[in-house]
């Protein structure tokens, strides 16, 4: 049994009073499967995966990875399950219980991470195998934990503070592509990632706007470039417009036609506008010697 759990239950013979595709509450007994089920968490036991899930052994070599990798990394797990709503569709054909848990679930990893989460999953039980055939989880983290949280930091304007969160409009992407077009010194290229204009401020302060037409000849007097990306960082103030901002950290290597070389560990700030195009850039470097 679920421990510290409690039971309630509805019941009706009228199912006209529910859409064509409603859901029943079930007799206790068609939950009793998931139950044992979450002695894969309580004992963080990989054994188990193989009595609940169907096929297990024939699970593609990559979801095999990430559980052995996921469970080698634990060093205590806690789940706390507190409400479990085993259901049964009002259509004759269901051969199917869904059955939804909800619960508190703490983690502890070997490397010292701790995270804390409410939790609810959702398992669909083939009623045919008694086995588990799909799991769905939806979590909502605990504020208070070091790490996983959807905001974070601290902005600060002229007269208030935000949160900063995560950016996922193709930033990684843009920059990994910036850099490879730098690294063939596809200067013509370029021009695609920037807005019409670009604002400039160069790692001694140096302040300049830079037309679109001129990356075009902006390796002319470079005989070769080797930009190493180390860090892309996007992130935008909560709850504002799409507008962000993206870090990165790189080890940039070029060597002019002169003769002349450069080799620094960089940091860039590029401002994404709207239209998913870089409109500022600014950044800071350091030489990196022999």
């Amino acid at each position: 049994r679920l421990r510290g759990r409690k039971e309630y239950y509805i019941e009706t013979n009228d199912e006209t009073l529910y859409p064509t595709y409603s859901f029943l509450c079930t007799i206790d007994e068609d939950s009793t499967r998931v139950e044992p089920a979450m002695g894969i968490w309580f004992d963080i036991n990989q054994t188990l995966l193989d009595e609940f899930v169907p096929n297990y052994d024939k699970i593609d070599k990559i979801h095999m990875k990430y559980w052995i990798k996921l469970f080698n990394e634990y060093k205590a797990v806690n789940k706390n399950v507190f409400g479990v709503l085993p259901l049964r569709s009002t259509l004759n054909n269901e051969k199917y219980t869904y059955v939804q848990l909800y619960s508190d679930r703490s983690r502890e990893w070997k490397n010292g991470s701790k995270s804390k989460e409410s939790i609810h999953d959702f398992y669909l039980v083939n009623d045919t195998t008694n086995k588990i055939q799909a799991i769905y989880s939806f979590t909502s983290p605990d504020q208070n934990n070091e790490f996983g949280l959807p905001t974070g930091g601290k902005y600060y304007s002229k007269n208030d503070t935000s949160t900063i969160t995560f950016s996922n409009r193709g930033e990684v992407e843009l920059i990994e592509n910036l850099m490879k077009d730098c690294n063939k010194m596809d200067g013509k290229a370029l021009s695609k990632y920037f807005a019409d204009t670009v604002s400039i401020i160069d790692n001694e302060g140096r302040k300049y706007k830079v037309a679109n037409s001129q990356w075009a000849n902006m390796f002319d007097n470079l005989e070769s470039v080797e930009w190493k990306l180390t860090m892309v960082n996007p992130g935008k103030i909560t709850n504002t417009d799409p507008v962000s901002g993206i870090i990165v950290l790189s080890n940039y290597k070029e060597t002019k036609k002169d003769g002349t070389k450069k080799h620094v560990s960089a940091y860039h700030w590029y401002m994404y506008g709207l239209d998913k195009k870089i409109t500022s850039v600014s950044w800071m470097e350091r030489p990196i010697l022999p």
